[in-house]
């Protein structure tokens, strides 16, 4: 196949713009490298037109997030097209959609938080965000289940999540609307302890719903490549059935000030079910990897089984070890250490999501050589060791500093990153030697 063949093929399947959305990711991640951390001694990032205002840093951060979200979010979206039925003129209209849309809403939103600001690209921005919506709709719509559908519960789950994101999405956008009208750009870990307004509330709802919905998404992709009865896909996808809803509900609750404080034990409850939701894929799935002897030679697989129960030991445990210490925690010298919790917490289930998707890309591409493997052991063995070390930083004494822990995640941070580029950079230097891009059809069960 000649050159252009291939780039065609890499741009017009889903397991090809997965691809592409994760390297995507990695470019930008590596150029934002370049401003932070030991980087900055190059002092790249005071050559750049960026102003350090407290609310225009805090405009760049939420820009930022969206330039490596949205990416991501449409590289679930490519492999759902990839793994579940549906027409392929979804897959005609979904596909270009949302690659334009996740394109232009990162280079615009990175392009006007870091470039000065030139309200043209905040325009670009708000059109990629914009398409990236419509795509969302139009693949919500083709999920719904109709007469004939197989497997019709797991359609309904990947229905309901959809649904559930396009309208916690709306929320953000209806918050973000009134910009420089009552509303002005925040981080949730800066409003701890202050009383919300109603675009506050908004915007807490936004985030946390969006990334629990992304993590459903994640669950329903894992539990499709992972070979279950129909008795255990029923039990698994009845329950995230029910704690989508649960959840979802409850965190739009938010944002009205009268159930704010219920909504947050009403969210608990939703995640009872989505939590052994993911521990019975987990298993079910540990258990074929050892039938088929590949515990430790399909990395991705393993990687993705892990997480699942990893995630209650960094995220979960903890979460409910400070809602049982409320009291403490919420004393007047614990104020900094309630604010790396916050901030930590949800930024450790970001990063873990993340690593979860390339395995999920990985495993979609069939990447089974040494590159592949080197890339998925390294991101499951330093994004574990970034994890495990980050929690005693978080969980400090007041006014106490944890200095020993600093070294280990930033080291595990640096070996998950190193591994992703090797990946990426083997890839694409295979997609330049001539190696076609594998059909995701004999990958859909593992």
């Amino acid at each position: 196949m000649s050159l252009c063949g291939r780039f065609r093929r890499l741009l017009a399947t889903p397991e090809g713009l997965a691809f592409a959305a994760l390297a995507w990711v990695g470019f930008v991640l590596a150029l934002l490298g370049l401003l932070s951390g030991p980087s900055q001694s190059l002092g790249i990032a005071g050559r750049l037109p960026i102003t350090l205002t407290e609310e225009e840093r805090v405009g760049r951060i939420i820009t930022l997030y969206h330039g490596l979200a949205i990416p991501f979010l449409a590289s679930l979206v490519y492999l759902i097209l990839a793994w579940v039925d549906l027409p392929e003129r979804t897959k005609d209209l979904v596909m270009p959609t949302i690659t334009a849309g996740f394109f232009l809403t990162s280079v615009g939103g990175l392009a006007f938080g870091y470039l000065g600001r030139n309200w043209l690209f905040h325009g670009i921005y708000l059109v990629g965000l914009s398409l990236t919506f419509y795509a969302g709709v139009v693949l919500m719509t083709a999920l719904f289940p109709r007469q004939g559908t197989t497997d019709r519960l797991a359609h309904w789950a990947f229905w309901l999540m959809a649904l559930a994101t396009l309208i916690s999405a709306a929320i953000g956008g209806a918050v973000g609307a009134f910009f420089g009208n009552g509303f002005k750009a925040m981080l949730a870990e800066d409003s701890v302890r202050v009383s919300h307004d109603v675009f506050q509330r908004g915007i807490i709802a936004h985030l946390h719903i969006m990334l629990t919905l992304i993590d459903v998404a994640i669950l329903l992709l894992v539990a499709r490549i992972t070979p279950m009865t129909p008795r255990q896909s029923r039990w698994v996808h009845a329950l995230t059935i029910i704690g989508t809803v649960i959840v979802s509900v409850a965190t739009w609750g938010v944002v009205i000030r009268q159930f704010e404080k219920i909504a947050h034990k009403v969210i608990n409850v939703g995640a009872g079910f989505l939590l052994p939701a993911g521990i019975l894929v987990a298993i079910f799935g540990f258990r074929n990897l050892a039938r088929e002897g590949g515990i430790l030679r399909d990395p991705a697989r393993f990687g993705l089984y892990w997480f699942l129960i990893f995630v209650n030991f960094v995220v979960t445990v903890p979460g409910v070890y400070v809602a049982m210490n409320l009291e403490t925690y919420r004393l007047p010298e614990y104020l900094d250490v309630e604010r790396s919790i916050t901030s930590g917490h949800w930024h450790i289930l970001a990063t873990l999501s993340a690593v979860m998707g390339f395995l999920l890309i990985a495993h979609l591409r069939r990447s089974h050589g040494k590159a592949a493997k080197i890339g998925a052991w390294g991101a499951i063995i330093g994004s574990s060791m970034a994890f495990v070390f980050i929690l005693p930083y978080m969980f400090r004494q007041p006014g106490a500093t944890v200095a020993w822990a600093e070294p280990f995640f930033e080291a595990g941070i640096g070996i998950a990153m190193l591994s992703l580029a090797v990946y990426l950079v083997a890839e694409i230097t295979a997609l330049f030697r001539g190696r076609t891009i594998e059909s995701a059809e004999d990958s859909k069960h593992g």
